[in-house]
């Protein structure tokens, strides 16, 4: 495959931004219609939504495509098109063209799934997964779940905007509540959107001891319980 030639099918991340980093969702209308559009034109190529976050000036999505350029061709022009009907604007709303990158296994489709929704976090927007309205945090697990932190009727309003299938996600966890300390507890990653790669920290033994120890805070591995122990594990992996 030639070095600029975008691969079409698998699931995608895949990000854009608007042209000059200007913001473009400005209400809630704003973000409900790129939702709507991406739904239509998910259902048209037969593409399934598994994440999203919807960021003021940017937006992710995590999607299972088999031809990724025509359905974002269509969405984003689509989308343009009411833009700047509603505003009275012919300028040019998002950059070109979108970024996307193929990911190639469980793993990195979990960690795409949590750089996605903690954006929020990393944005200083709020401080937990759940607390961000525009992002697909709310709709695992569906209805199966005993609160809705950003409001019922706004969780109506993304379920009846766009379709997200979560059970890729889902499947590791028991329960909702479950999903949402595994989101939270879980480092913030960085990507290298350039290289479609993630970035990490070489590491030395001397500083791996340290920082077990520091997260330890005195106690003995043995001593874990299995939920701190997967704390542990996950704080040191990231």
């Amino acid at each position: 495959m030639g070095k600029n030639v975008r691969e079409q099918e698998g699931i995608m991340h895949v990000y854009f931004r608007a042209n000059g980093r200007y913001t473009v969702f400005y209400d809630d209308e704003d973000n409900l219609e790129l939702l709507r559009r991406m739904d239509r034109y998910a259902k048209k190529f037969g593409s399934v939504v598994m994440e999203f976050a919807l960021m003021g000036n940017h937006a992710h999505f995590l999607i299972e495509t088999s031809c990724v350029t025509e359905l974002m061709r269509e969405t984003l022009q689509s989308y343009s098109r009411w833009y700047n009907k509603k505003y009275k604007n012919s300028n040019k709303i998002f950059r070109t063209p979108f970024s996307s990158a193929c990911k190639r296994d469980d793993e990195w489709i979990m960690n795409t799934s949590v750089y996605i929704l903690q954006n929020p976090i990393k944005a200083g927007i709020c401080g937990k997964v759940e607390n961000y309205r525009w992002s697909s945090a709310s709709m695992h697990f569906g209805d199966d779940k005993k609160y809705i932190p950003i409001g019922y009727r706004q969780y109506l309003q993304l379920c009846e905007a766009i379709s997200v299938d979560t059970g890729f996600i889902d499947k590791y966890f028991k329960n909702y509540e479950e999903f949402l300390n595994y989101m939270n507890i879980c480092p913030v990653v960085k990507l290298d959107i350039k290289n479609s790669s993630y970035k990490w920290e070489f590491c030395t033994t001397e500083k791996l001891i340290e920082v077990v120890k520091r997260l330890l805070n005195g106690k003995n591995p043995n001593q874990l319980s299995r939920d701190e122990m997967k704390k542990l594990i996950v704080s040191v992996y990231h």
